[in-house]
């Protein structure tokens, strides 16, 4: 076997099926075979990588962050990106949507340019020259600017935008095909037209900094909308006689949830109503992270606004929550922590259910024949000792 190695690995969570005294073999950046060590033979000469003391898990999938490590993604330049990259490898994500906050057309357009070239060229390229080291850019994250400027969050007010097909048409031809999520208010004049449109270019719709009522967020999923943004978070709030977009999503299985999984964004006795109603296979963690994150204390870009971080939280001059610091490993452990359910339960909430979300479920987010090899590495409390990007060491 051409480039094979195998993993030794004392458990292995797929994350489907937990295998005891495990094997995976690598060969060039796919997967080639998994199993207990007695059933899968090792061919000699293969590299084998000893981690019986240690556990194996998909690599994590991040489908809705900013920016990290001091960079913002739309800076749109390979030094960003890769200092983002490098910094989510370090912590077992191994793919990414670059998210894009709500900004002026032209700086959104020169920012969906220059990051899907990067997303196309991580596509093309698996060897020791690629200009992105550490997790794979697998697509953009639009998030605005169709949304409603009630529920704008950290976004500028004056950059938000009414719901265009036309614009959005040249946000999807700046990033050449590699748009995958768009978040929108629902309740906007024009909304569900685009939310229809970007179904048919094969867009998953998020719904989020949104104001609409649950009969207006009913209407969405019944388009297509497959998930909703940062739940909890920047949206109409519950309320008995009101439910609106929470009460929607909670009750409706078609559609999804993110979850930013930092005890502050979210209590943790709200987290567990979330997965007592959706259940894990339903809920998608993300860290809406940004330039802030893995940062001392300070003053950060988002977009091309401001956001001040003290001991870990991340806001705006007006004390608006602007996302988050927090890793995917960490989301993982949190809501271990926050429901009292096992490890393996919770992982696929950041590996196979982003995935299927994003069609990527034969490629990503699983430890399977034919899959990337994209992996983490875990000790026994879940903390990464080692990250493998398309059977690559990233650490």
């Amino acid at each position: 076997m051409r480039q094979a190695k195998a993993i030794l690995a004392g458990t292995i969570f797929t994350p489907t099926e937990r295998i005891d005294d495990g094997v995976i073999l690598i060969q060039g950046h796919r997967i080639h075979k998994v199993g207990r060590k007695s059933e899968v033979k090792v061919p000699s000469g293969v590299q084998v990588v000893d981690n019986r003391d240690r556990v194996v898990v998909p690599g994590f999938i991040d489908m809705h962050i900013h920016g990290a490590a001091g960079h913002d993604l739309m800076e749109g330049t390979a030094e960003a990106v890769s200092a983002v990259a490098n910094y989510l490898a370090r912590h077992g994500t191994t793919s990414f949507l670059a998210t894009t906050a709500t900004a002026s057309i032209d700086r959104t357009l020169h920012a969906a340019q220059k990051l899907g070239e990067f997303i196309r060229a991580s596509h093309r390229s698996h060897g020791a020259g690629d200009k992105i080291a550490g997790a794979q850019p697998v697509g953009i994250h639009l998030e605005g600017p169709f949304i409603n400027v009630k529920k704008r969050g950290a976004h500028p007010a004056s950059q938000v935008r009414k719901p265009s097909i036309p614009l959005l048409e040249k946000f999807l031809s700046a990033a050449g095909g590699s748009v995958r999520v768009l978040t929108l208010a629902p309740e906007l004049d024009g909304a569900l037209a685009v939310l229809e449109f970007a179904r048919s270019k094969g867009l998953r719709v998020g719904i989020g900094h949104s104001n609409a009522t649950y009969e207006e967020a009913e209407r969405s999923i019944a388009a297509g909308a497959t998930h909703a943004a940062h739940i909890y978070n920047a949206m109409r709030p519950f309320l008995h006689r009101d439910p609106g977009i929470i009460g929607a999503v909670l009750t409706d299985n078609r559609v999804s949830a993110e979850l930013i999984c930092d005890g502050i964004h979210v209590d943790r006795s709200a987290i567990q109503l979330l997965v007592l109603s959706k259940g894990i296979d339903r809920l998608l963690l993300v860290t809406d992270s940004l330039s802030g994150a893995g940062m001392p204390d300070g003053n950060y870009r988002l977009g091309n606004f401001t956001v001040h971080v003290a001991g870990g939280v991340c806001r705006t001059v007006e004390g608006n929550l602007a996302g988050s610091t927090v890793t995917l490993d960490a989301a993982v452990r949190n809501l271990v922590s926050f429901t009292g359910l096992s490890y393996e339960q919770c992982l696929p909430a950041a590996t196979l259910n982003p995935a299927r979300i994003l069609g990527l479920e034969k490629q990503k987010g699983v430890i399977a024949p034919g899959a990337d090899a994209d992996l983490a590495v875990l000790d026994r409390s879940f903390y990464v000792t080692q990250t493998y990007v398309r059977g690559r060491p990233a650490l």
